[in-house]
């Protein structure tokens, strides 16, 4: 059986404190972000799976009356079974994930910091001065589909944009207008019309009405990218990371649907 109080350097009378003192110091020096020897990360679960159990008040109960040799206090319930260490609450199930999360760590930290890297290139994306295009609208066409009508605006190189009927009455058949569009994806953001120089923003993108997608991802990936405390924190991120990043490649598309 294990010693938990010497993996932890401690002994059998540690007070709450002492076993919390002894682990977070025990974590930073094998923590694998600051120590990258292999041994180091079969210690540092050691030390989680030590800190586990001991800082449960009950746990480590239980475990010292098995350290010490002395029978497990009757329960009230005739059907408990006292387990040993390292099987509470589905703790060898956890520690597989936690050693799972630990090997694969440093594939999510890459994710978060590439998420960080794209974030920052759809921040340029949308403050750096926009393109101009001019086109000609050809006609205007209700769509009946949609819940709320609207009106699209079908222009001469067969891309349309679609408008609620309010906004949509500042365009007529034949009118110039002006798209500006983001420089580097080129996403629609305002349209223009030349002749009144009315504008009104496209909110069906993802500068529009889903820019709160590119915030939560540079977000997230600030977090995934320093805060370095927490394997199964960072791991977590790096997951919630690459999904944002799916979708916001998604909604840079969405405009032209």
């Amino acid at each position: 059986m294990k010693n938990y109080y010497f993996i932890l350097g401690l002994t059998t009378n540690a007070r709450e404190d002492e076993i919390k003192h002894a682990y977070r110091k025990l974590a930073l020096q094998f923590h694998p972000d600051k120590n990258p020897s292999r041994e180091a990360a079969a210690i540092f679960i050691e030390i989680n799976e030590a800190y586990e159990i001991l800082s449960d008040p009950q746990l480590k109960f239980q475990y010292d009356q098995l350290l010490t040799g002395a029978p497990a206090t009757a329960h009230r319930d005739p059907r408990y079974r006292p387990r040993p260490p390292g099987s509470y609450s589905g703790s060898s199930r956890k520690k597989e994930i936690l050693e799972f999360m630990q090997a694969n760590l440093k594939y999510a930290l890459m994710v978060s910091r590439i998420a960080l890297l794209f974030s920052a290139v759809l921040i340029a994306d949308y403050t750096f001065p926009p393109d101009k295009i001019k086109r000609e609208v050809v006609n205007l066409e209700l769509k009946r589909e949609l819940r709320d009508r609207s009106i699209q605006l079908n222009l001469e190189d067969g891309e349309s944009v679609t408008l609620n009927p309010k906004t949509a009455l500042e365009f007529r058949q034949g009118s110039s207008i002006t798209i500006y569009s983001s420089m580097i994806f080129s996403v629609p953001m305002i349209l223009e019309n030349e002749q009144t120089h009315f504008k009104t923003k496209i909110l069906l993108s993802i500068y529009g009405n889903f820019s709160f997608i590119p915030l939560v991802l540079l977000i997230t990936s600030l977090l995934g990218t320093f805060y370095w405390k927490g394997t199964e924190f960072r791991f977590n991120l790096g997951v919630v990371n690459f999904f944002l990043i799916l979708l916001c490649f998604f909604f840079l598309q969405i405009h032209n649907f």
